[in-house]
């Protein structure tokens, strides 16, 4: 097997680093990102999020999407697993469509010409603002988020926890909300008023003088259509019987691998990728101002696989662990469950063939039995890489940093330990 191991070339430094099984970023990649990487990693200017904040993810993109982050004048073409992060703002083109599934029960889905702005992106709380085009709200199976939607003129709230509502914005003063499920209350300073399934309600004039009627809600078309066939194919997804509820990204899964029961683990998803495929290879990393450096995966099923539960080796083959499946746990997402080693000054070695050097920086996927050390956040968890010099055994990391507890116990679901 090639090694983990890729140098800290000035790909890497522009932050489009890939992973070092030998795959390259393409000049096109790299010519898009800035020249150099801030000196701190993972970065100087990395805030600090909320201590519940949560990221989305896009899902669907059909023509063009962009998005501008909160810390930044600059839009960016947005592809499929693009993180979405509270103060992002987000952008479709002419002809296009976008899904952003905000977490396991929201999504956003965009038509043409749209705009939204991310205000917050929470566990317990979703609040939006639509400032043109038509969008779907979707609110699927035990969401546990309170959901606030804001046009220029009215705020939408979702009533139950299930529902779906077509909005249109076509312009300050016009907000048109059609609810095809669920129920919803709409609000403006002069008041607020319920609007129930197959109803239709139009607000017109600006924020300070609104007037609202209610009336039938339109019959359905192509647009609706689409919105459902989305979500069906979420909803009906097959894997959803071996992951955690509260993954985003399963019914991805379905397509482009199969499950197996692995003695020890229950339930393991193998992907259809070949021989000599290993995770963390086929995408990028990019530098989210509250996460840091995560990995964004050009697979289309790459989202949970690289934010939830651990990979490791079975038979030959790599295989996704989900990680436990009970009641009352809640997975933690990362931006990529990951070790991180280097920035050392000498030569180090776990036994895995990875080279080393002043300059030098690799990372291994975690296995169930490794503790993760987050590189994002603040507090006694943080660890900051650039600290880390003169590493000649991956125990010397343990010793020093708490991180995470492994998701299994034992030297044997340990990838370091294995030597993986």
């Amino acid at each position: 097997m090639r090694s983990f191991f890729a140098s800290l070339t000035t790909t890497f430094l522009a932050g489009a680093m890939s992973l070092g099984f030998g795959a390259a970023v393409s000049a096109q990649d790299a010519s898009q990102q800035p020249e150099e990487i801030p000196a701190q990693y993972p970065g100087q200017s990395q805030q600090q999020a909320p201590s519940d904040s949560a990221a989305g993810r896009v899902s669907f993109i059909h023509g063009d999407l962009s998005t501008q982050h909160s810390d930044s004048s600059e839009w960016v073409a947005a592809t499929i697993n693009t993180p979405i992060v509270y103060g992002d703002r987000i952008s479709t083109g002419k002809r296009s469509r976008a899904e952003i599934q905000l977490d396991h029960a929201n999504v956003l889905r965009m038509s043409d010409e749209s705009t939204a702005n991310v205000v917050s992106l929470s566990r317990t709380q979703i609040q939006l603002q639509i400032g043109q085009g038509m969008v779907n709200y979707d609110v699927l199976r035990n969401s546990e988020a309170n959901v606030e939607i804001e046009t220029p003129n009215v705020a939408i709230r979702p009533q139950m926890r299930e529902g779906s509502y077509r909005i249109t914005v076509n312009s300050d003063g016009e907000t048109i909300v059609d609810v095809r499920e669920g129920s919803a209350e709409i609000s403006t300073p002069q008041g607020s008023t319920r609007v129930d399934r197959g109803q239709r309600i139009t607000i017109q004039g600006n924020a300070d003088n609104a007037q609202y009627n209610v009336s039938g809600a339109y019959r359905k078309d192509d647009w609706d259509k689409w919105n459902d066939d989305r979500d069906h194919v979420i909803e009906r997804a097959s894997s959803w019987r071996h992951t955690d509820p509260y993954y985003t990204g399963t019914h991805d899964l379905d397509d482009y691998g199969h499950w197996r029961d692995v003695p020890d683990y229950g339930s393991v998803w193998f992907p259809e990728s070949g021989s000599g495929w290993a995770p963390y290879r086929d995408g990028r990393w990019v530098f989210e101002p509250y996460y840091g450096w995560t990995w964004v995966s050009y697979e289309p099923w790459g989202w949970a696989p690289y934010h939830y539960g651990r990979w490791f080796v079975y038979g030959g083959n790599w295989g996704w662990w989900p990680g436990p499946v009970y009641g009352g746990y809640r997975p933690i997402w990362a931006p990529a469950y990951v070790s991180f080693f280097g920035f050392g000054g000498g030569g180090w070695s776990v036994g895995v063939g990875f080279g080393g050097g002043f300059g030098n920086i690799g990372w291994l996927p975690c296995g169930p039995g490794d503790r993760f050390y987050p590189w994002y956040g603040r507090g006694r968890d943080r660890v900051n890489v650039v600290n880390i010099t003169n590493i000649t055994n991956v125990t010397n990391i343990h010793n020093n940093y708490g991180g995470y507890a492994p998701l299994r116990e034992g030297r044997g679901y340990s990838n370091v330990e294995r030597g993986i």
